[in-house]
């Protein structure tokens, strides 16, 4: 794994802009045992039992990779939502060598076949570091009655519907009406 972590952070630094490069998204803190104490305190928080499933948006960022290894080690099932960029291939197969179960890109959850996915997995917890879309999605995807944890992000005012008409629904009314447990770390 650290030959992945390596190759990964080492394609982030390609001084030529005309090589196709992995980017991969990091947070402010860029010490490894940090970043993993930090997930692995997110993951306590939420206190799933093994064979658990959880949803998370930004899983190709330093924390998000954390989260996978560790749910990994703890035999969570993951399901990370990444964003819609060019090397997105490299980028999973890349998430899926550190022990991500399913990944998808952002595009994906505005699909019926993310509905399908998320009532197979039943994930019952959800990990947001974005805001926006990407909060709505994971939002969305866990199911009614579990756990939404914001690590380190404000939740915008409202929900995002990508090319919705619909009146705009707050936040808190969204939560409340999806019977979650919100938890911010």
């Amino acid at each position: 794994m650290q030959a992945i972590r390596r190759s990964l952070v080492s394609a982030t630094r390609n001084p030529n802009p005309n090589l196709s490069t992995t980017t991969v998204r990091c947070f402010a803190t860029s010490d490894e045992s940090s970043v993993r104490k930090k997930a692995a305190a997110i993951l306590d928080a939420l206190a799933l039992k093994p064979g658990g499933a959880l949803v998370q948006n930004c899983g190709d960022s330093d924390i998000g990779k954390a989260v996978i290894e560790l749910a990994k080690e703890r035999k969570l099932r993951t399901l990370s939502i990444i964003e819609d960029k060019p090397g997105n291939p490299e980028t999973i197969e890349a998430l899926k060598a550190l022990g991500a179960d399913i990944i998808v890109p952002e595009s994906y959850t505005r699909t019926w076949y993310m509905k399908r996915l998320v009532g197979e997995l039943s994930p019952s917890a959800a990990i947001n570091f974005s805001d926006g879309s990407q909060a709505t999605a994971v939002a969305k995807a866990v199911m009614n009655g579990g756990t939404f944890l914001s690590y380190g992000k404000q939740l915008p005012k409202h929900v995002t519907y990508g090319g919705s008409s619909r009146k705009p629904v707050e936040w808190a009314e969204y939560l409340k009406r999806k019977n979650l447990k919100v938890q911010t770390l």
